[in-house]
């Protein structure tokens, strides 16, 4: 990757001059000029754990750093939000559900050496007071990183973590926040992990003008599920807005097809069709916003249909043709249909 903070070191050789002139100073090595880190940096990265009790399990982490520079020392800390999701439905016993969401801190401090970003945590703290959930203590790590204008890249073993630097971050608009008015589980609830959504969300909290995300947005995806067979699933959103509030709906399509010929028995037949209508409502402001699916519907019902639902919480960024979303499981970009236009030629 090209370094932009990184420049060649120039020599200056003075012309020889008479035998009687006295010899120039030893020469310092040249300053190479430190990069610039200091701010706000968030990344996400999402892996499947291979190993242990949780094999099998989804795990999420957003970082979020905050990073200050002073020549070449660098200090500052991370906020990591994890969030755990059971590979086969089974309930952890921590909360009974099956998925949970931690918060952690790491204190970090390093130096840039030759445009060589060099970080290492010092300390790990809770950042959630209570929560049964917390996965605990972990080795601290050792980052080496590039910086590539906004783009922060550090890798730790065999790890790598790209983060992006946030210019202008909105008041209560971070994880920082959502650390500081966490509560831990009520266990006792049983209810919907969804919070109620009659007031504002602190996540969202920000004068600027909501972004215009009305109307209709598609997602579309072609996979492979174990086994072979061919998935092929697509959403389309129907988003009213209203200032800031959103409300809503949007119909996903499972559609799976047999490679090997064999009928499926659950339809007796080569492919099965599910389609389910999720309600939602959620907010915007600025290009920030934020979804809370309410229920759902299956449009046609099916044997094929497993039954395993549930009902997530989206986190997003719009702009004018893509609306990014974060969920419960990983993530998902949402596109505006292309228009119709004219097939004849002029």
């Amino acid at each position: 990757m090209r370094f932009a903070g990184l420049f060649g070191i120039g020599l200056t050789v003075a012309a020889s001059g008479c035998a009687t002139r006295p010899a120039p100073p030893p020469s310092t090595p040249a300053r190479v000029e430190a990069s610039e880190v200091s701010g706000i940096w968030d990344g996400m990265n999402q892996t499947t754990i291979s190993v242990g009790l949780g094999a099998g399990d989804t795990r999420i982490e957003k970082q979020e750093w905050h990073l200050t520079q002073a020549g070449s020392a660098i200090r500052g800390y991370y906020i990591a939000a994890l969030t755990f999701v059971s590979g086969d439905g089974r309930p952890y016993v921590c909360n009974r559900q099956p998925q949970f969401s931690a918060m952690q801190r790491f204190d970090v401090s390093g130096h840039v050496r030759g445009g060589v970003i060099e970080i290492e945590e010092l300390e790990q703290q809770s950042a959630q007071h209570g929560n049964r959930c917390d996965p605990g203590l972990r080795q601290l790590a050792r980052y080496r990183g590039r910086l590539d204008g906004d783009v922060l890249t550090l890798t730790s073993g065999g790890q790598r973590q790209t983060l992006y630097r946030i210019h202008e971050p909105g008041a209560g608009e971070s994880l920082v926040t959502e650390a500081a008015v966490s509560e831990p589980p009520d266990d006792a609830r049983g209810e919907s992990p969804l919070p109620d959504h009659a007031g504002p969300s602190p996540i969202l909290a920000s004068t600027a003008p909501p972004a215009d995300v009305s109307g209709m947005w598609v997602w579309e995806h072609n996979g492979v599920v174990p086994g072979g067979d061919e998935k092929q699933e697509r959403e389309e959103w129907h988003v009213t807005q209203d200032g800031a509030k959103l409300t809503g709906y949007y119909d996903r399509v499972v559609h799976q097809v047999s490679t090997d010929g064999q009928a499926y028995r659950c339809s007796m037949a080569l492919d099965f069709q599910i389609v389910t209508r999720y309600q939602f409502r959620g907010e915007v402001a600025g290009n920030r916003v934020l979804i809370y699916e309410s229920s759902f519907e299956v449009l046609n019902p099916t044997p094929c249909d497993n039954g395993k639902r549930r009902l997530d919480a989206y986190e997003g960024q719009a702009s004018t043709d893509e609306l990014r979303l974060v969920w419960g499981v990983g993530g998902q970009v949402l596109r505006r249909p292309r228009p119709d236009v004219p097939t004849q030629r002029f």
